[in-house]
């Protein structure tokens, strides 16, 4: 069984606020998860909530359990994290 942590990180910018998600840890499926990412259609996303779409669908997908949940607004921009087991 191995550890990762799923991010969403907001930014604000001139042309509107933009959405990444980054994955930490050492697990052997980092860069999996990493790839699938970089495949995803709409990344980086223009709103939080396709972000947390995007994050819940590679949960799906590796088929994680989710172990730990936090919610954070950073100038007024949703972020979540999510530490996951697999």
């Amino acid at each position: 069984m191995h550890t990762i942590m799923l991010r969403s990180n907001a930014r604000k910018g001139s042309s509107g606020n933009t959405f990444t998600i980054e994955v930490l840890g050492e697990s052997p499926v980092k860069d999996d998860v990493r790839a699938a990412i970089q495949a995803l259609e709409h990344h980086p996303a223009k709103a939080s909530r396709r972000a947390l779409i995007d994050m819940l669908g590679l949960i799906e997908k590796f088929n994680f359990q989710i172990r730990y949940t936090e919610r954070a607004e950073d100038n007024e921009l949703e972020e979540w994290t999510f530490i996951l087991q697999g």
